[in-house]
């Protein structure tokens, strides 16, 4: 599976579109010890997407590919063997470095759509990865993505380094992550 290839100016227009008119966001951003190259195969291709996402109350996630489409995707979240809840994704990788997710989490037959938006910029040897995950529709959607994230973040950090996280930009207490009101 590889991601819809777009151009810059149909991206912030799916972005603009999608994030709707919640103000509320969670940013990160974090260092890897691994060029921009390999990070982004990481971040759009559901089989590498499954090894570094962390949810809060999942002890097992399942990343697939959708058979109608090449850009969509769901993970669904395990616990105790059971599935809790699924989240459909799209995901848009433009130019030169940037990759959008359409998120829908599925809530009991609902599912609220937010964008994330994934930046990476850096030389061969590292990058530094710049998230911004907006249009949740309610505090709590925003305090449960705010837990998910750095963990997801760090996971990330240490496969990508082939060894764990020892970076110092990459502890959980160096890492930039905020609730944006």
């Amino acid at each position: 599976m590889f991601p819809a290839v777009l151009d810059d100016q149909y991206n912030k227009e799916a972005f603009s579109t999608a994030s709707g008119p919640s103000p509320l966001a969670v940013s990160a951003s974090v260092q890897i010890g691994a060029e921009p190259c390999r990070v982004l195969y990481a971040l759009a291709i559901p089989e590498y997407i499954e090894a570094w996402l962390q949810f809060p109350e999942a002890d097992r996630i399942e990343c697939h590919p959708e058979r109608r489409s090449f850009d969509r995707f769901r993970i669904d979240l395990f616990s105790a063997n059971v599935r809790v809840r699924s989240i459909y994704g799209s995901c848009l990788l433009s130019k030169p470095n940037r990759i959008t997710y359409l998120w829908e989490r599925d809530l009991a037959g609902d599912r609220p759509k937010s964008t994330v938006e994934i930046r990476l910029s850096g030389g061969p040897e590292y990058c530094t990865l710049k998230l911004r995950h907006s249009g949740f529709f309610s505090k709590h959607e925003e305090e449960w993505h705010s837990s998910m994230w750095p963990c997801s973040l760090k996971k990330l950090c240490g496969l990508m380094e082939g060894i764990g996280c020892t970076r110092e930009s990459a502890n959980m207490q160096e890492m930039t992550c905020q609730s944006i009101i």
